[in-house]
């Protein structure tokens, strides 16, 4: 989510919708090739561009939260990866969402360039799953736990009850015999973009910092806490998060690496200047 807010902020827009959503995943170079072959990236660039209204970007720290259409998107890309029994939501389950929003600009696009979803779908059973999902039933047919949280968090967040929300994540993080360090690699970035959106950067900061603990190499969550300590004007600890996390992108040595070094850069120019 934050190359789609990246991209976002470039429109000057006040919230993040499916066209954003798209942008980012174009950043995907396997995704394009395994998934969108014959369709020009350019193009697709080009008719959004076209049509999204540009303004004047934000110069201040500043958040942009989901438009109803990219949270609905979001949820589904979570419960078609539930229904194809894969625990982790990858950017071929969000591009198969963006294909199944009807009503949207982004998915008459898609369609207009001849991605289905039911070519999508024969992809992403063909996708290699981490350790952790092999183990998971798959004949189940009812939502996760965390397809069920997201929903309820979404709709807690609508209806400007930021704080229940929190309260939701927090209840889930902690259950009694749950393996927190999963749940927390799961669902923890979501939890931290959850309490920037309601504006609560102690809680935003608390979950990145968890999750820095199982992963501390994570580009990632090291961009979210950069960017949460910044807003909180610790000036010091953000430069020192965004450089270690420009380090961790560049050992990466792939597309997503680039593109985390660029977005940490435009964030923090002060660390383009130094290199």
């Amino acid at each position: 989510m934050h190359f789609a807010k990246w991209e976002a902020d470039g429109f000057g827009s006040l919230e993040v919708g499916t066209e954003h959503i798209l942008l980012a995943l174009l950043r995907d170079p396997d995704l394009i090739t395994s998934t969108m072959e014959g369709v020009s990236e350019p193009e697709i660039r080009a008719s959004i561009s076209a049509r999204i209204h540009r303004r004047e970007p934000n110069p201040l720290p500043h958040d942009l939260p989901l438009s109803t259409e990219g949270r609905t998107a979001l949820v589904l890309a979570t419960e078609e990866a539930d229904k194809l029994g894969q625990r982790y939501v990858q950017n071929e389950h969000v591009l198969l969402a963006l294909v199944q929003s009807e009503s949207s600009y982004v998915a008459q696009l898609l369609k207009q360039k001849g991605v289905s979803a039911e070519k999508l779908r024969l992809h992403i059973r063909t996708l290699p799953q981490p350790k952790e999902a092999l183990n998971r039933t798959r004949e189940s047919k009812e939502s996760s736990p965390e397809v069920k949280l997201v929903r309820a968090v979404g709709e807690f967040v609508s209806r400007s009850q930021g704080q229940e929300a929190l309260q939701l994540l927090d209840d889930y993080m902690a259950e009694p015999g749950q393996d927190r360090k999963m749940r927390m690699r799961l669902m923890g970035v979501f939890a931290a973009i959850t309490a920037l959106q309601i504006g609560d950067f102690k809680a935003a900061r608390r979950y990145c910092e968890e999750r820095l603990t199982y992963t501390p190499d994570d580009p990632g969550a090291l961009y979210a806490l950069a960017d949460c300590l910044a807003r909180q004007d610790e000036t010091s600890e953000a430069r020192q998060r965004a450089a270690e996390c420009r380090r961790a992108a560049l050992l990466l040595g792939n597309e997503r690496g680039k593109a985390i070094v660029e977005l940490v850069e435009k964030r923090f120019p002060e660390l383009k200047e130094r290199s």
